[in-house]
């Protein structure tokens, strides 16, 4: 039963993007020059690190961003209206890092050779910071990694320094709490569309732009020359552009190609079936969440033009 439904609902061996090169639009409508509309362009994953991704040679932005403007081969091109929901997303990895007087003083001397004092002065201080003896344990670092030491070789359960130290003195060990930046954020957005057909072309549209995001999102079963289907093709990239007539809209923010993370779809947005003379559903809704697979860097998000 199984078999005889998965045969008779797809081809099982076709590889082609669906409605590749083609172009299709929601409304069925001409996007004229000065028009706001969103552009999806749908192309073939390229491995970051293969050839045509730019590989490991080289290290600057373009070769890192080559993978997601050398795109693969394009699928389909989508013309959205504008949604509802457009924004732009920034933001970054800080994390609050407790430092002991022993880190602060390794810090300090990293940042120094870092500065130009040469590495001469820097193994000079870690050269320090491993004196031993009575001054060592006179002071309250050397107390806490002595005690530190205990309680790792002994079974004590959950105490800690601190817990030792509050409840014998009253004190807990200064935290010297700094806030560090750990790194970039990966952007992520959505868009919402509702269509609601109003003849049969924009009811055929619908069926083939839903179709498109459904093959992006999913991988194809059998890769390249795989004989024993070993492994899966990953899935495509998205290409989502805010336009003005024929160009980029320089208002709002671009997004990098991107990944679709959640594609969803539902056939009774106003809570009830309900279908066209041609068996249609009278509206249709998408929730697309991306996720752009480059990072986004502060001399890319400034200029006259479109930006990120």
């Amino acid at each position: 039963m199984l078999t005889t439904k998965a045969a008779s609902y797809g081809t099982g061996g076709a590889t082609d993007a669906p409605h590749k090169n083609k172009q299709l639009r929601f409304p069925d409508a001409a996007f004229d020059a000065d028009m706001d509309y969103v552009k999806i362009q749908f192309y073939d994953y390229t491995a970051p690190f293969s050839t045509q991704g730019g590989g490991v040679a080289g290290g600057n932005l373009a070769v890192y961003n080559q993978s997601s403007t050398g795109l693969g081969s394009r699928g389909a091109t989508i013309h959205m209206y504008m949604p509802e929901d457009i924004e732009g997303q920034y933001g970054a990895n800080w994390d609050a890092q407790n430092l002991s007087n022993v880190a602060k003083t390794a810090l300090g001397t990293f940042g120094s050779a870092a500065g130009g004092k040469g590495v001469e002065s820097m193994m000079k201080g870690l050269e320090g910071i491993k004196t031993t003896g009575a001054n060592f344990f006179k002071e309250g670092t050397g107390v806490a990694n002595a005690i530190s030491g205990i309680l790792g070789a002994t079974n004590f359960g959950s105490v800690t320094v601190n817990d030792i130290f509050s409840a014998t003195t009253g004190q807990v060990l200064n935290p010297n709490t700094e806030v560090l930046y750990k790194g970039p954020k990966m952007r992520t957005f959505s868009l919402n569309f509702k269509m609601a057909p109003r003849s049969s072309t924009e009811a055929e549209n619908i069926k083939k732009i839903i179709e498109c995001f459904k093959y992006a999102t999913l991988p194809n079963f059998g890769g390249a020359q795989d004989k024993n289907a070993s492994f899966v093709r990953v899935p495509q990239i998205v290409d989502v552009e805010f336009m003005t007539g024929n160009s980029t809209n320089k208002w709002v923010s671009q997004y990098k190609p991107s990944v679709i993370t959640d594609f969803n779809v539902s056939y009774t947005p106003d809570g009830s079936w309900a279908t066209l003379p041609n068996g249609s559903p009278v509206a249709t809704t998408m929730s697309i969440s991306f996720q752009e697979t480059k990072m986004v860097y502060a001399n890319e998000v400034t200029g006259s033009g479109a930006t990120y």
